[in-house]
């Protein structure tokens, strides 16, 4: 069975609500909180035949203790699809508070044409 686009968003969707983890080398500043809100996107398909999904994360600190001042995160990664499996295939990702989010991307835009030229105009 192959399943469609629509069934693997719905799929990946199923993860909001759900607890996740951050766990670092010798246990220091782990943190906990919920993924509120999921964006997916189709990323292509390799030579191989191995599917992208990308995925940008809304995840909510609920206690937002001193250590993780900020509530909200923004966390980018993606998905691996072989067949009808799906598997987190970011190692390693970009997760920031949504307030350094922003400024990442406003240095970004400032400092690079290329950067500019890749986002939508309005």
């Amino acid at each position: 069975m192959s399943l469609t686009k629509k069934e693997i968003r719905a799929k990946l969707r199923k993860a909001v609500g759900k607890q996740v983890r951050f766990e670092y080398p010798g246990g220091i500043d782990n943190k906990r909180g919920c993924l509120r809100d999921r964006v997916i996107v189709w990323s292509g398909v390799s030579r191989s035949g191995v599917v992208y999904w990308d995925v940008v994360d809304l995840i909510e600190f609920a206690n937002a203790e001193h250590k993780h001042r900020h509530k909200h995160w923004i966390r980018i990664g993606y998905y691996r699809q072989v067949g009808d499996k799906l598997r987190w295939a970011s190692q390693t990702t970009i997760t920031e508070p949504c307030h350094t989010m922003k400024r990442i991307f406003a240095q970004a835009a400032k400092q690079k044409k290329w950067f500019r030229d890749v986002l939508p105009r309005t």
